[in-house]
């Protein structure tokens, strides 16, 4: 009976000690677990808040910087700005480009019928709006926003189409594809023209200006 008794106690300490053992180990690993967060997470949460603080202030010194480059109300340079990071081209070459075709005039017009900023040709620009999805009639040229979306739009595809060589995007703005393809056959095979030198040239200003007046 005693050794009954005493295997009956042996085998609540050995269950009481188990579950000991278990809450021990569940609560060290919550510890661990809650540490884990506090180390690891909060300088980079608190490093992403800092780049993205930057970043916002450089863009709007970017849109402010653009303002007075241009002479543009400065919800159409928001709106170049924007639409440039969206598509993922330089703003910088978006700047140098208008500069060459209207010298930013929102209400240029050229001798053959481009207008607007970006100088786009009718039957150019309703492919454009046709394949964003936008309705077109060529007085809407006229409105700063939509001709940027439309030259920024047409420099984007541009820029894929030819692998992300500018000279040859920026030539083939100028003189459209089967202009480029007559020039490459007839000139200069790497597509660099004056006019691709110009564009690019005006951007390198405008950064280099722009780096500037960040430091």
């Amino acid at each position: 009976m005693k050794r009954e008794n005493y295997m009956t106690i042996l085998i609540v300490i050995c269950i009481f000690s188990y579950f000991m053992m278990i809450n021990t180990g569940m609560t060290a690993a919550a510890e661990d677990k809650q540490n884990y967060y506090k180390l690891s997470q909060e300088p980079i949460i608190k490093s992403y808040i800092h780049d993205y603080k930057d970043s916002f202030i450089l863009e709007k010194k970017l849109i402010r910087y653009t303002q007075a480059v241009t002479g543009l109300e400065y919800d159409h340079c928001q709106f170049l700005i924007e639409e440039s990071k969206e598509s993922y081209v330089d703003p910088f070459i978006v700047l140098g480009l208008i500069k060459r075709e209207s010298s930013f005039n929102p209400n240029a017009i050229g001798v053959e019928g481009e207008l607007g900023l970006g100088q786009l040709m009718e039957n150019t620009a309703e492919i454009i709006a046709e394949n964003l999805g936008y309705s077109y009639n060529h007085e809407m040229l006229l409105n700063p926003e939509f001709n940027l979306k439309l030259t920024i739009a047409q420099l984007k595809y541009l820029n894929r189409v030819y692998n992300k060589d500018m000279h040859k995007a920026l030539t083939a703005y100028n003189r459209g594809q089967q202009g480029l393809e007559n020039y490459l056959a007839s000139n200069d095979k790497r597509g660099v023209s004056d006019y691709s030198s110009k564009v690019l040239q005006f951007a390198s200003i405008y950064k280099e200006e722009f780096e500037n007046l960040k430091n």
